[in-house]
């Protein structure tokens, strides 16, 4: 089943509220979607491949759009963005290059468990869903190049915007949960490019895929997201000011067992 550029539209504002609210970008949503309602001319092999690539592509708008909204309001730390972005840049270029070489099913199950594992451990940990009263730490050289690079190849591997492991980390360092969507937004940026081009490229060289693709970019889902991340990226942002830290992180958690539902049954 293929669905409309208007109902991509539609959708796409969803998308956008979501990227500003909980820094996701995009791809908790956009992945299920797409490998739902891809095409049937796209090959069963590149299912997955496609719905990441494009997920990936649509993290550039939608990822810019919310940095611009959250920076103009003071919610961007720019002191913790330099510290990781870089590392992030590089992990992402290598999950870029490794994902083609690995079966579409695979990055499903693997997509769904890394959910699943975020969900659990940060339910079980009360830090991460408490009022932060502490002051924010920022995190060391060393550790954070590590971390950095882990979350670019993870996110580029399966799609997401690296959110899932990087407001999860700030939390766990003290940073209120409108900061660290803030910052997860920009974050995201280098995944999503670095991640894109690297499907694009490989992509390219793939069999049988169809006109309306671009490497493993789908583009009539590329374009209709993009419309609709222009409206709701703005309504996202405005919600997540005024929502309270606590009640703010049980939403992103609530919202990460729908996806997980989705995927396992789509």
């Amino acid at each position: 089943m293929e669905l409309s550029l208007l109902v991509f539209s539609l959708i796409g504002i969803f998308i956008g509220i979501l990227s500003s609210m909980f820094g996701f970008g995009g791809g908790f949503v956009v992945v299920p979607i797409l490998f739902a309602f891809l095409p049937d001319t796209i090959p069963s092999n590149y299912l997955m491949h496609t719905a990441i690539g494009t997920s990936l592509a649509v993290m550039i708008i939608n990822s810019f759009n919310s940095t611009i909204n959250h920076a103009r309001k003071g919610n961007v730390t720019w002191s913790v963005f330099k510290r990781l972005v870089g590392s992030i840049a590089v992990g992402s270029l290598l999950g870029g290059l490794i994902a083609v070489f690995i079966n579409s099913e695979v990055l499903r199950i693997a997509f769904i468990s890394l959910l699943v594992y975020v969900l659990i451990s940060n339910s079980l940990r009360k830090t991460f869903t408490k009022e932060i009263d502490t002051p924010f730490r920022l995190p060391k050289p060393r550790s954070s190049a590590f971390v950095g690079t882990g979350i670019g190849f993870i996110s580029t591997l399966l799609g997401i915007g690296g959110s899932v492991m990087t407001i999860p980390y700030l939390r766990k360092k003290g940073m209120r949960m409108l900061n660290a969507v803030a910052l997860a937004t920009p974050l995201g940026l280098p995944i999503a490019i670095v991640g894109s081009a690297t499907y694009l490229m490989t992509g390219l060289q793939a069999e049988g895929m169809p006109s309306s693709t671009i490497g493993f970019i789908y583009l009539p889902a590329l374009v209709g997201f993009t419309i609709g991340g222009f409206f709701g990226v703005p309504i996202g942002r405005k919600w997540a000011q005024q929502l309270p830290d606590s009640l703010f992180s049980k939403f992103y958690l609530i919202l990460l067992f729908i996806v997980v539902v989705l995927m396992i049954i789509g």
